[in-house]
């Protein structure tokens, strides 16, 4: 009676138990654990819980596999939200982590309900494979639609695609330049569904000589990864500097905590700081094309009052070259209109005396940099965001003169969103560059996350980034998406980044095209679930064909 208690026990457990390693291996494949390898076999334990028993998985408990899942990884991959809490003495913080997630689940969970069951044997092994192969592709095609939606609904948070995990991957990533980073995505989840397909047909025939008989989806996924494989290699062999125009770069990495920002009698120090790498910059020889500093680099920004003005005026005579840095920026709310709001901005100073230039992030952050219904929610929550910035409006570039260079910048998080780096590239941008500050999550994985998020928008879109942080990643990353050199993070310094940006840059596919390609997976995974609509409850009916 004991072991038939405990058999019972582990049956309706171990579907559960499975969905949570499946989100424990999503998480290890990204910082700070960096086994990428799981992206491959991390979705295994989930398939194996949805058809392990189709008759008894209804598509409730499907979609609560997939939640659990889905909570299970977002929660341990973005655990670094937290460190917010002791930022702002607010331990209601910690639980950032979780609450994101609870939001986060809700695209593997329909996931999960779309592809709980499995295609039914065919009367034939060529109509088996079949069926196997296009439940394959409409399941890869379902994840790609519902990971977009997740990086634009609701001002989107898209970070880590299982394509982010193999942003190491030197010759798989490259095909980032046809169809973006969802392109690997598509890869790995097309080849991890062919895997449980083979999987759970050998299973149920209990047999390896049905191994035959599965010849035409392993071909599939093995000519899937091949092909984008060969394509990486090719784009890696021919790839030359012809045609560009050197391009030498100072960065500082200042290294400020956040919490000096947040204290007033700190700013002399910070300013101090500044002051004592800008000593180095200047002793740099010969000068440089441009100087950056990170995103928000002095404590209350270069308008604040006429003394920071000044103050970062004499750092850019120091600097002996434009001087790009982040700050926030008043401005009119409308280009005619009288009313002002405050930008978060990448300002160009190329001369005393010339006309400011400044790119106006558009991509604002919610709860960071606005307060959604802030008039809705209790003071105190309230007081966390004490003010709202408003986005910018336009793609513009700025510009240099000497060298003549089209720059496109990114501020912040933008650099991990392909749509705005798009914008800039198909206004002529020839370099892009990003001035970001993750001082906010201390030295967690945030910041390594993020580069590797940022990464693929130089693969995307053939354009060498540079990217100027706070505590780091300071780094070059070549249109290959290699990164050349970096500022070890968590320390201050100054280093020197040469990069080519091409002198007439083409657009690639993906920058011309974006993610088009996507409304036809958005259709598949229609499909897919029209077939669950249809289907009676608790049958195990064949998938909509």
């Amino acid at each position: 009676m004991l072991y038939m208690t405990k058999s019972a026990l582990f049956k309706n457990a171990w579907p559960w138990l499975a969905a949570g390693v499946s989100g424990v291996s999503l998480a290890l494949c990204f910082a700070p654990w960096n086994q990428p390898f799981l992206i491959w076999i991390a979705l295994l334990p989930l398939l194996a819980a949805l058809w392990a028993s189709p008759k008894d998985t209804s598509g409730r408990k499907a979609a609560l596999l997939g939640y659990t899942t889905g909570l299970t990884f977002f929660t341990a991959t973005f655990y670094w939200l937290s460190e917010l809490a002791g930022l702002f003495d607010s331990p209601a913080l910690l639980g950032l982590p979780l609450l994101l997630a609870v939001y986060l689940a809700v695209y593997p969970a329909l996931w999960a309900w779309l592809v709980a069951v499995p295609p039914q044997p065919a009367k034939t092994n060529a109509g088996s494979s079949l069926r196997n192969i296009t439940f394959a592709v409409r399941a890869a095609c379902a994840w790609v639609a519902l990971d977009w939606v997740r990086g634009w609904l609701f001002t989107g948070f898209g970070w880590n695609t299982p394509g982010i995990a193999l942003h190491e991957n030197l010759s798989l990533i490259q095909i980032a330049d046809l169809f973006g980073v969802y392109g690997i995505t598509f890869v790995i989840v097309y080849t991890t569904t062919i895997m449980a397909l083979v999987l759970r047909r050998i299973f149920l025939v209990a047999t390896l000589r049905e191994l035959p008989n599965l010849r035409g989806e392993l071909m599939t996924a093995i000519l899937l990864v091949g092909i984008s494989v060969s394509y990486g290699v090719r784009c890696v062999v021919q790839y030359n500097t012809k045609g560009t125009v050197p391009f030498r770069v100072l960065a500082v990495q200042p290294n400020i905590p956040q919490e000096e920002k947040f204290e007033t009698q700190e700013e002399d120090a910070v300013l101090k700081k500044i002051e004592d790498l800008m000593q180095v910059v200047s002793a740099i020889q010969p000068p440089a094309d441009l100087i950056l500093w990170p995103e928000a680099a002095t404590p209350r920004g270069m308008f604040a009052d006429e003394a920071n003005r000044d103050f970062t005026l004499r750092q850019f005579e120091r600097g002996n070259a434009p001087l790009l840095l982040g700050t926030i920026e008043p401005g009119p709310l409308e280009p005619s209109g009288t009313e002002m709001q405050e930008y978060n901005s990448a300002v160009l100073i190329t001369g005393k005396d010339a006309p400011l230039q400044s790119y106006r992030k558009r991509h604002i952050v919610p709860f960071g940099e606005f307060l959604p219904f802030r008039d809705w929610l209790p003071r105190w929550v309230r007081l966390l965001v004490p003010g709202d910035l408003a986005p910018g409006k336009d793609d513009n570039l700025l510009f240099l003169d000497k060298p003549s260079m089209r720059i496109g910048a990114l501020v912040c998080f933008e650099d991990s969103l392909a749509s705005e780096t798009r914008a800039l590239v198909r206004a002529g941008a020839q370099v892009l560059i990003n001035l970001t500050n993750d001082s906010w999550f201390s030295s967690s994985a945030a910041t390594v996350q993020h580069l590797a998020n940022a990464k693929f928008r130089a693969v995307e879109t053939r354009l060498p980034m540079i990217r100027c942080a706070n505590t780091g990643e300071t780094c070059a990353v070549d249109p290959l998406g290699r990164i050349d050199q970096r500022l070890i993070a968590f320390t201050e310094g100054v280093d020197t980044f040469v990069v080519n940006p091409p002198a007439n840059p083409a657009q690639t596919p993906y920058t011309r095209f974006g993610d088009l390609w996507i409304a036809a997976c958005g259709l598949a995974a229609l499909v897919l679930a029209k077939g669950r609509l249809q289907k009676p409850k608790g049958t195990l009916a064949a998938s909509q064909e």
